[in-house]
């Protein structure tokens, strides 16, 4: 989405929200006086910040207390997720973050970082998430998937894709793509999402990877092309993209990136319980969901054992995937 549009929808989305009155609060919640933190592990502005911001106002109305977004921003996100474990195990402090933090940073920066997030963490709710998607720019000769693993195995020289940058999700996305389709290609990383299109459309680089939130605006626009997405199914906010498995290529694992909510490991039950009926209620509302599908954000809400059972999975999945791959930070 072109910036001047995307600050646009922001604001409109955050303005919008303050307003928001979700049904009635939550019949057992009772009246709490210390304030609850939503904890953004990046500045703010970005994503994650602006849903943070949505919840805000309703969440208070559910829980019947003060809610407070918080930016504590560095190293990537991992200085919010270290203090996590360290705070108050009463449900007064939740971290909003992506798996980008919990699951693949936690595996790359291991050897680098004091918490582990099976044990440090508790899983509250999953609230949003979004595909990964494969794109050209729109005048490319490269219509599909079958394109693509011709294009990159008869043109040596061109076998490269690029993503926003080293250790992410579109990194390693990328090279299981290369493992499932028999690809050998190398990654470049570029420094975020904006100069990777900016390449793509000038014909610079031949291949992207990236979330479909940062693309489909570009593709709507005439100006890239999304082959596909590592989704098992199309994405309902873009259904004219295809998946990886319609097109061949039924291989290739699943990735998804999604914002979640967690709290210290050992936090009471009740209020685990408390936090993610409270979440369930604003993010499942319709107001809320149209504001989050402005954003290009599914709702896709999973209670706090489904969503801890996903974390653990995803952390048993991510883990072989990055050291076969080499990768250090």
């Amino acid at each position: 989405m072109p910036q001047s549009s995307r600050r646009a929808v922001l604001r409109a989305t955050v303005g919008a929200a303050l307003a928001l009155a979700v049904t009635a609060p939550l019949t057992v919640a009772a009246q709490s006086s210390a304030p609850v933190r939503l904890v953004v592990p990046y500045p703010a502005g970005g994503s994650v910040d602006t849903l943070a911001r949505l919840l805000q106002q309703p969440l208070q109305a559910q829980l019947q207390t003060d809610v407070i977004v918080e930016n504590r921003p560095g190293a990537g996100g991992r200085i919010a997720a270290a203090s996590l474990p360290r705070e108050a195990k009463d449900g007064t402090t939740v971290l909003i973050a992506p798996n980008a933090l919990t699951t693949l940073q936690s595996v790359i920066y291991a050897d680098q970082i004091d918490y582990d997030v099976r044990t440090d963490f508790q899983p509250v709710s999953r609230l949003v998430s979004f595909p990964i998607g494969v794109s050209v720019a729109a005048d490319s000769p490269i219509l599909n998937m079958d394109d693509l693993k011709a294009a990159m195995q008869d043109n040596p020289e061109m076998a490269n894709y690029g993503t926003s940058g080293a250790g992410g999700m579109a990194h390693f996305a990328g090279l299981m793509l290369g493992d499932a389709a028999d690809i050998d290609w190398t990654h470049v990383p570029f420094k975020g999402g904006a100069p990777l299109v900016n390449d793509l459309i000038g014909g610079h680089i031949a291949v992207g990877i990236d979330t479909v939130v940062d693309h489909v605006e570009y593709q709507r626009a005439g100006k890239l092309r999304i082959l596909a997405i590592f989704s098992p199914e199309r994405y309902s906010l873009a259904p004219n993209i295809p998946t990886m498995a319609e097109q061949g290529v039924d291989n290739v694992p699943t990735v998804e990136g999604w914002f979640g909510a967690f709290v210290p490991a050992g936090t009471d039950p009740a209020a685990v319980d408390r936090l993610d009926e409270a979440l369930a209620a604003v993010v499942q509302d319709p107001a809320m969901q149209k504001r989050l599908n402005q954003l290009m954000l599914d709702v896709s809400y999973l209670p706090h054992d489904e969503f801890t059972q996903l974390q653990a999975d995803e952390l048993d999945q991510w883990g072989p995937v990055i050291e076969e791959s080499g990768f250090k930070p």
